[in-house]
């Protein structure tokens, strides 16, 4: 099949479209899908996503990522039993964090966080801060609606803090298609001056420890993306599973994945 994206072009990155036409056919309405094509809705899979993967095969087309692709890695719930060795602990409970976990936590619904409200939608440091959080999630119009989960807190290596004490960490965002790394870059593009500062390297994540959550995932959904972060004790984790056809570039190089990508799926 020959691979076309379906971008929507409002939520792309600058130069993002222009790049992806070099290597592949672009369009920005379903109803240019044809026959044949494996399509990479870029930006554009949500919020109708069965009633594109309908649309594509109702012409003779498939998604690069199903739908069920699509739900395993955008609800923790379904991917955290295979990968719990390379995450922090979960609980998906109130009372089954409070009883058996270790404060501090940081809470989150199944697919969404509220990151730029740290000290007051994630971030909790004993059991009144957990309970404070849990209530402004449920009030929360995105999150509400999932289920709220608990996370041990692990202690990443930072660069500082951000805007509500938010931790600018030592992470990092890998494009994958299957088991191949497509393109790799440090995750907070939003803070200039500590990539000019620090210069973070993605090249210092372990391959092993790549390879290792890919063997686990590369089953499950073609073209995703893991979040990792390194701990101050030096060891690497996985922070999140998404789905490649959503997620933002981060630093990732455009011209390396959609290069990388556009051979990954020609052979």
């Amino acid at each position: 099949m020959k691979p076309v994206i379906l971008f929507r072009a409002s939520l792309a990155e600058e130069n993002e479209l222009a790049i992806a036409k070099k290597y592949f056919r672009v369009i920005q309405s379903r109803m240019d899908i044809k026959p044949d094509e494996l399509v990479i809705p870029r930006y554009s899979a949500l919020p109708y996503y069965e009633e594109l993967e309908h649309d594509a095969e109702t012409v003779g087309a498939m998604l690069i990522n199903s739908y069920a692709h699509h739900r395993y890695v955008a609800n923790l719930a379904h991917w955290y039993n295979d990968l719990s060795d390379f995450t922090p602990k979960t609980y998906f409970r109130f009372g089954d964090a409070d009883t058996e976990g270790t404060y501090p936590f940081v809470l989150k619904g199944n697919t969404n966080s509220r990151k730029n409200l740290w000290k007051t939608h994630m971030f909790a440091d004993n059991k009144e801060d957990m309970e404070k959080v849990f209530i402004n999630l449920l009030d929360d119009s995105l999150i509400g609606e999932q289920n709220i989960v608990f996370r041990e807190y692990e202690k990443f290596k930072s660069y500082g803090v951000g805007i509500n004490d938010l931790p600018i960490t030592k992470e990092f965002r890998i494009f994958m298609y299957k088991d191949q790394v497509l393109a790799k870059g440090f995750y907070w593009a939003s803070h200039p001056e500590i990539i000019e500062e620090h210069k973070p390297d993605a090249n210092e994540i372990p391959i092993e420890f790549i390879n290792s959550i890919a063997a686990k995932v590369k089953d499950r959904i073609n073209f995703w993306v893991m979040d990792v972060a390194q701990r101050e004790d030096g060891i690497w984790r996985l922070v999140e599973l998404n789905d490649g056809q959503m997620s933002g570039l981060s630093c990732v190089d455009p011209e390396e994945l959609y290069g990388n990508l556009a051979k990954a799926l020609n052979g």
